[in-house]
């Protein structure tokens, strides 16, 4: 039998994110996949105005460029990894068998101490569902300490057309890693609660979009208030609201449902950065001011397929 750790709680200890440098605006998608203007319109109003576009560049190689970067900004030595987690949302965006991706960062990084692996089906929720099992490895006897998920996403050119969302986002390329430590005082992770509703199994309509339903909202509502109910906080509590950037108006109905202020939702990356798939919640908490110690932040995403993910930070 496995015997429980003095102390399992992970925190957030770091968090880097690597974007490609050209910009797209909505506009500019619309008229070279052949949409009409109204189409740009429409993302416009709803808080869509652009997105960070790879072109042939390839997933691994942001990939690395976040992981390096969290290293560097950490003060972390590669050896103290314990565990590294590739997460992504498309299939495309790991290299093809028999090579393996997380291998190929492990090597690349020099994190030759780490137990290294991959987690995905969980599409844009996939990076709180690696937290997830990094919860239960250190709940047991695995000597995992220090571990880095890295979520990286690429759409390709020729898939250009498949970047919108409805007209509820554009996605955007990059990566994003974060560093995830046992024992921090700081930034610990009060509650993580992971939903898949099997409704929504095909995860797209004939024309790759969205199924869509409203209760989603009930689905999205409930994740979050039993991730809440698990820190032992109610919505009032928190500080800041940190959403992936899908459907914002969705958003000011469901922070409405969480009791929380509408001030408290931060929304500054929204439509600057697009939708980088898992990364959205990760970029936001490391970019979102005002964390003081003491207070709370609502980590979610959503992805299709019916997934579902919600985390509170005690920082």
């Amino acid at each position: 039998m496995l015997t429980p750790c003095a102390d399992s709680t992970l925190s957030l200890s770091g968090i880097a994110f690597s974007l490609p440098h050209r910009t797209v605006d909505a506009s500019t998608w619309a008229s070279r996949c052949g949409f009409p203007g109204a189409r740009a319109s429409a993302l416009l109003r709803n808080g869509v105005t652009q997105f960070h576009d790879a072109g042939a560049q390839s997933p691994v190689t942001f990939a690395c460029e976040a992981v390096s970067a969290l290293l560097e900004e950490t003060g972390t030595a590669p050896s103290s990894i314990d565990a590294l987690v590739y997460t992504h949302t498309i299939q495309t965006s790991v290299v093809a068998p028999p090579s393996g991706t997380a291998a190929f960062i492990q090597s690349r990084m020099g994190l030759n101490h780490a137990l290294a692996f991959s987690v995905m089906q969980q599409n844009c929720v996939s990076p709180m569902a690696a937290i997830y099992v990094l919860r239960r490895f250190t709940a047991g006897r695995r000597p995992i300490r220090r571990a880095i998920v890295v979520c990286a996403d690429v759409i390709g050119s020729g898939c250009d057309h498949l970047r919108a969302i409805q007209d509820l986002a554009l996605h955007s390329d990059g990566a994003c890693a974060i560093l995830v430590e046992r024992g921090s005082r700081h930034n610990r992770i009060a509650g993580l609660h992971l939903y898949t509703d099997s409704r929504y199994f095909r995860g797209t309509d004939d024309d790759l979009q969205p199924v869509p339903d409203d209760r989603y909202y009930w689905s999205a509502f409930t994740t979050m208030r039993t991730a809440l109910a698990q820190a032992g906080i109610t919505g009032s509590e928190l500080t800041h609201v940190l959403p992936h950037h899908v459907n914002l108006p969705g958003w000011s109905r469901l922070v409405a449902m969480l009791a929380v202020p509408q001030e408290r939702l931060f929304i500054s990356n929204f439509g600057r950065l697009g939708h980088v798939f898992g990364a959205d919640p990760f970029i936001n908490f490391h970019t979102c001011p005002r964390r003081q110690p003491g207070t709370w932040s609502l980590l979610f995403a959503s992805g299709l397929a019916g997934c579902f993910g919600a985390m509170v930070i005690r920082h």
